[in-house]
């Protein structure tokens, strides 16, 4: 059982389910071990259906970061995206903590907190396509990018990933994080 409390750094494609899996964990108590969901800052419109965060204007965002107030910012497809420092109050008040993380940041995420424990959610291709065109969220031409695209940010997976998958149920993939946090 990991007794420690550890931030997990949920990694994966548009459209594995990482938003799902976080929103569900928001809102149902699965285990007492269960992590504390954190929302990320970002300065993109919010639509329906979509992820845990805040939506906040580029100056906001700017100040907060040069004020010091994040634990980790990255760029993204023309949004720029943020975790509070928040996260470090809630390991030490004894919580697990997960957080929809980002690929290519990985490394940089690492390096300032060691003990991160980076989830490296995996879906079949064939899945992963049908999963996309039910979301609606992007044009054909959109899809076929995201679909390459992930195949080139596996290269950015570490030793030190765990991988889950999410081909099945949502409650098979949540058993899988359960037993990450409550294994020996």
């Amino acid at each position: 059982m990991i007794v420690k409390p550890t931030l997990f750094f949920l990694l994966g494609p548009a459209g594995v389910g990482k938003d799902t899996l976080l929103n569900k964990l928001k809102k149902k108590q699965y285990s007492t071990k269960q992590p504390l969901v954190a929302h990320r800052y970002i300065t993109k419109a919010i639509k329906e259906n979509d992820e845990n965060h805040i939506e906040m204007s580029v100056l906001d965002f700017n100040r907060r970061k040069e004020a010091g107030l994040f634990l980790f910012d990255w760029e993204y497809q023309g949004g720029s995206y943020a975790v509070g420092k928040e996260v470090l109050q809630w390991l030490e008040s004894g919580q697990h903590v997960i957080v929809n993380g980002s690929r290519p940041y990985l490394a940089t995420a690492q390096a300032l907190v060691p003990d991160l424990v980076p989830i490296w959610m995996t879906i079949s291709e064939k899945v992963l396509r049908k999963r996309l065109i039910i979301r609606a969220r992007e044009t054909k031409q959109e899809r076929e990018r995201r679909l390459k695209e992930n195949h080139e940010l596996e290269r950015f997976k570490s030793d030190r990933c765990v991988s889950i998958t999410n081909d099945a149920s949502m409650k098979k993939t949540i058993r899988q994080i359960l037993a990450l946090i409550e294994s020996p």
